[in-house]
């Protein structure tokens, strides 16, 4: 058989990266190169941050593209690549990642260092300020790194909602000073110095369901203060103590939840003894229970707020309910408010802001009415037709 003849196997491909983690490789490392003519570490902190909240995604559980990530830098011996060690060594979300990260850039030995440190980080005390009806805080880490002071600023909402607001601020004393003044100008303001231990449970408990939303639904994703600070933030939690254990809140029995609706039906003003008002009163009672945490004597303008939100929400109340609820919601705040000692500046405040709430639960139910009647061309129900 003459070598013409003969069959060739195709040559094999040499074991490489694929063109996607090339082109994450060659993204990354430009931003690296960015990094090495900063000063700052908090601006590069923000910049790693930014590249690891890129590449988060609460879907990729058990897919890691930073390994990966590290893996292909370490085989590019450059300062841009020791830098983006460097960076993923303090900012990377995982041990392992923080740990082959800082393993990889060592071994760069005959390159230079970045010119900045992200180690070094503590952070010293967290200041609070958080509104009575327990809605929502605003947190303020100061964090040190080599006698440089800066704020991480975190808006809490305390009713299961998550994170909103994340920003850094070189201006701590003068934010804390704010936040004295806005207390005492307001009837529902309390700022204070609160425990590290604590302050780690709260940001880590809202962190968890900024995650679980994302988890359902990834369009948020974007959307989130938290994602391009994720890692910023988390490398903040682990400066700081071990977190409070989680609380387990109180559960109530069927006999403790009718008696709390016995007690205000016998106590408050503004009641009336129908059907559908007392159905409304052990809603309230049930959600508070187990919906709120097991606190069904808590009210504020946001819990009222997100518990209309969540009936509006939600399909098969019946339209007395649906025009009875907006009643009971005010002699009910007034009520739980003296049981859970709200001063009654603060309840005044809630009745003024629930009046706000209940007129746009009011005008929404409207707009379904109308959407509904439109729907049906403004017939009359079939029940109600006359031959």
């Amino acid at each position: 058989m003459s070598p013409v003849s003969r069959k060739r196997k195709p040559a094999k491909k040499k074991p490489g990266v694929s063109d996607e983690r090339r082109q994450l490789l060659k993204t990354v490392l430009a931003d690296a190169e960015d990094a090495l003519a900063e000063r700052d570490p908090i601006e590069v902190e923000l910049m790693a941050s930014t590249i690891l909240g890129d590449l988060w995604h609460p879907s990729d559980e058990g897919r890691d593209v930073v390994l990966p990530l590290i893996d292909d830098a370490a085989r590019r011996p450059s300062p841009a690549a020791r830098a983006l060690l460097r960076m993923l060594q303090h900012l990377a979300l995982t041990d392992e990642q923080r740990t082959r990260a800082g393993a990889a850039a060592e071994t760069f030995s005959a390159m230079p260092e970045p010119p900045w440190d992200l180690g070094d980080l503590t952070v010293t005390e967290c200041w609070q300020q958080a509104d009575v009806f327990g809605d929502g805080a605003t947190l303020v880490l100061r964090g040190d790194r080599s006698g440089h002071v800066h704020g991480l600023v975190a808006e809490v909402e305390l009713s299961g909602g998550g994170l909103g607001d994340v920003y850094l601020t070189d201006q701590v004393d003068d934010l804390v000073d704010s936040m004295r003044a806005s207390e005492e100008a307001s009837e529902v303001l309390v700022t204070e110095r609160i425990p590290l231990p604590r302050a780690r449970r709260i940001l880590e408990d809202a962190v968890a369901v900024n995650d679980s939303a994302a988890a359902l639904l990834p369009d948020v994703i974007a959307e989130d203060p938290l994602t391009p600070l994720r890692a910023l933030l988390a490398a903040r939690l682990r400066a700081m103590p071990p977190a409070d254990p989680p609380v387990e809140p109180p559960t109530f029995t069927e006999a403790e939840r009718d008696e709390l609706v016995r007690a205000f039906l016998a106590e408050a003003d503004g009641v009336r003894d129908d059907r559908w008002f007392t159905d409304c009163v052990r809603f309230l009672v049930d959600y508070g229970c187990d919906d709120d945490f097991g606190r069904p004597l808590r009210v504020g303008p946001g819990k009222f707020d997100l518990l209309l939100e969540d009936v509006l929400d939600a399909e098969g109340f019946p339209a007395e309910f649906l025009e009875t609820l907006p009643e009971v919601l005010p002699p009910w705040g007034r009520w739980a408010g003296e049981r859970s000692g709200l001063r009654p500046a603060a309840i005044e405040r809630l009745l003024e802001e629930l009046d706000e709430i209940t007129e746009e639960f009011r005008d929404l139910l409207a707009e379904e009415d109308a959407d509904s009647d439109h729907e049906t061309g403004g017939a009359a129900p079939i029940a109600l037709r006359r031959e």
